[in-house]
């Protein structure tokens, strides 16, 4: 599957950075529904093999892994990166997903 995910300019050099220590071969980027309500939920980390099905996005020097279970959740997705005096770190988000309220304060 062709995965159309955008990566901010941000989140490029963020990449980029980490592209220069790299602790795997790969990144793997995950979505899981979160609770019952139906939220999605992201996740990256280090990936040391690629599977067959993995869509794989090539970005500055690194190679995102996403399983074919996470595609339909990341597809049309934005990977941004955003630094401020509190947290750091790359935000997932997909216009796409379904909205809507969650009762559990989780998100």
């Amino acid at each position: 599957m062709a995965m159309n995910l955008v990566i901010t300019p941000e989140a490029e050099e963020a990449l980029s950075r980490l592209a220069e220590n790299k602790r795997a071969d790969y990144v793997r980027i995950a979505a899981a529904q979160t609770c019952g309500c139906g939220s999605i939920g992201y996740r990256m980390h280090w990936e040391e093999e690629r599977s067959p099905d993995d869509a794989v996005v090539e970005a500055r020097g690194l190679a995102l892994l996403v399983d074919p279970d996470s595609q339909p959740h990341l597809d049309g997705g934005i990977i941004d990166y955003k630094k401020s005096e509190l947290s750091e770190g790359f935000f997932i988000s997909n216009p796409n997903a379904p909205q809507g309220g969650c009762g559990c304060g989780g998100h």
